[in-house]
C-alpha cells in the first residue's frame, strides 16, 4: 500500500515573504509585546512603520531606532486612543 501523498500544485507563497517596501503600516500599541513583534515582522519585509504609543516614549524611541537599523523608515506617534478626543482630527 502506497501511503505517500504527492501534490502537483506549486506551493502558495507565504505572506511572510511578500515585499512590503512600498507600504506603510500604522501599528497601534507598537511598544507592547504583540505590537513590537508586529513592527519587527513588517520591517523585515521592508515596510515603513508608524509606531503608535500611549505612554512609553522611551520604548517607542528604542523600537524606531531598532527598525531603522533594519533599513526601513520608522517614526513614533503618541496618542491616547482610549476615547474620542484622542482620535479626533479637528
Amino acid at each position: 500500500m502506497n501511503t505517500s501523498i504527492t501534490n502537483s500544485s506549486p506551493p502558495t507563497p507565504s505572506v511572510l515573504t511578500t515585499d512590503l517596501s512600498k507600504h506603510i503600516a500604522l501599528v497601534t500599541g507598537g511598544t507592547g509585546g504583540i505590537g513590537h513583534a508586529t513592527c519587527k515582522a513588517l520591517a523585515s519585509l521592508g515596510c515603513a512603520i508608524a509606531v503608535h504609543f500611549h505612554k512609553n516614549e522611551n520604548a517607542a524611541t528604542s523600537l524606531t531606532a531598532e527598525l531603522e537599523s533594519m533599513g526601513v523608515q520608522a517614526h513614533a506617534f503618541q496618542a491616547d486612543l482610549s476615547g474620542y478626543e484622542g482620535v479626533r482630527f479637528w
